[in-house]
């Protein structure tokens, strides 16, 4: 018979466990944990549209210029989204969307719907917004994020950004 001792057994397990090497978890160096993942797309718009808000003075003029994604119904629908949520907020005058796709036409400006931080600025300016919004969505493993930011039309300066993961359905 092999006689067994458990308790020493454990000891050196306990002793072979704090020597084994791992994060410190007091460190700086630890990364966060990733974000919240949303259940649908209303969910990440919304709360991107938060985190925006946060730092856009209220009672700025937005124009919501566009939203890109390999899905176009995706895309369209998160920028009627965002726009539908920055309009009940009742903190800022959003400029008719219609309005920003006649400015694009007229000036002839990138006509694809990708829309580059210069040419946002420039539709932006000429509709009379202080600040424009664009984003696109992106698909990363099982999960889609959508990431918006705010550029300041008169500097193209980005004064505040969000991503935001929601569930991606197949």
């Amino acid at each position: 018979m092999i006689k067994t001792n458990i308790p020493l057994f454990f000891l050196i397990l306990v002793v072979l466990a704090s020597c084994a090497g791992g994060p410190d978890l007091q460190s700086q160096d630890v990364l966060e944990e990733p974000g919240e993942i949303s259940f649908t797309l209303t969910d990440s718009v919304f709360r991107a549209q938060s985190d925006l808000s946060a730092v856009i003075p209220q009672g700025t003029i937005l124009g919501v210029i566009g939203i890109t994604s390999s899905n176009e119904f995706e895309a369209e629908f998160a920028q009627e989204q965002l726009i539908y949520f920055l309009v009940q907020g009742g903190m800022y005058r959003v400029v008719e969307r219609q309005a920003l796709d006649i400015i694009r036409a007229e000036q002839n400006l990138h006509l694809s719907g990708e829309v580059d931080d210069n040419t946002a600025v420039s539709i932006g300016r000429l509709a009379g917004a202080g600040i424009v919004i664009t984003g696109n969505i992106v698909p990363y493993g099982h999960v889609r994020y959508l990431s918006l930011r705010a550029l300041d039309v008169e500097t193209a300066q980005i004064l505040a950004v969000s991503s935001r993961a929601f569930a991606f359905v197949f």
